[in-house]
């Protein structure tokens, strides 16, 4: 299979993916959102094992809905990745420079990166409210360079696809995977409902899961171009 149509094989479900989590992260769930979860069955069969267990758990979670679904996963969202209510323990503060910073600080090296990143691909996020290395921009940061190796893939250059799958190795190893795992295993500690639960282990799985997929597409481009002596 050449590189353009191995790329378009999952990019569509590559894209999907990491628009929700970017959704579900960036803020509170509403009521039009918690409709369309309801009408997905995320359950699956194999796959990366924290991938699969949280699917699990997000099927049974919405399966069994109560009138306070849309409260009790509000108030979890402030608790969790707002530190709401808490005098005392900790929160899944969800900017990459708390967790890749000495001091545990937002707004350090890791966000001046990012920014710079985002400004590469005329990408702006000046002006709101929370720093530009909140995971939820990251997440989205990462549609976009699917999207652009999705554009490369349809047009049949596989130049421009093997440079998009470089760029998003380089995100994930540098960012992406540089903090997130730490972030989901707080999530998981300090969230009350399945929910959130759930979807950080969804996340976590994933995001291990899309990295050796590309790592996998790169083994292959290096691959085809070894000459074995018989």
């Amino acid at each position: 299979m050449d590189a353009c149509a191995e790329y378009l094989e999952v990019a569509e479900n590559r894209v999907a993916l990491y628009g929700f989590f970017a959704r579900v992260y960036r803020s509170e769930v509403d009521a039009e959102l918690l409709a369309a979860l309801k009408q997905i069955d995320f359950r699956v069969e194999e796959g990366e094992a924290r991938y699969v267990e949280g699917a699990a758990r997000l099927q049974a979670w919405l399966s069994c809905p109560s009138f306070t679904m849309r409260k009790d996963l509000a108030v979890d969202y402030a608790k969790v990745f707002l530190a709401a209510g808490i005098s005392q323990g900790g929160a899944a503060f969800p900017y990459e420079s708390v967790y890749t910073s000495p001091e545990g600080l937002v707004m350090q090296e890791a966000r001046d990166e990012v920014v710079r990143l985002y400004r590469t691909k005329g990408l702006s996020v000046g002006g709101v409210v929370e720093p530009e290395d909140h995971v939820a921009f990251e997440l989205e940061f990462m549609t976009l360079l699917c999207r652009e190796g999705e554009r490369a893939a349809r047009s049949g250059d596989a130049e421009g696809v093997w440079a998009s799958i470089d760029e998003q190795r380089a995100f994930l190893a540098n960012h992406l995977m540089n903090w997130v795992p730490q972030f989901c295993e707080d999530v998981a500690r300090y969230a009350n409902t399945d929910f959130y639960r759930a979807v950080a282990s969804m996340t976590e799985g994933f995001i291990a899961m899309d990295a050796a997929l590309l790592e996998q597409m790169e083994c292959r481009r290096g691959g085809a171009s070894v000459h074995v002596a018989s």
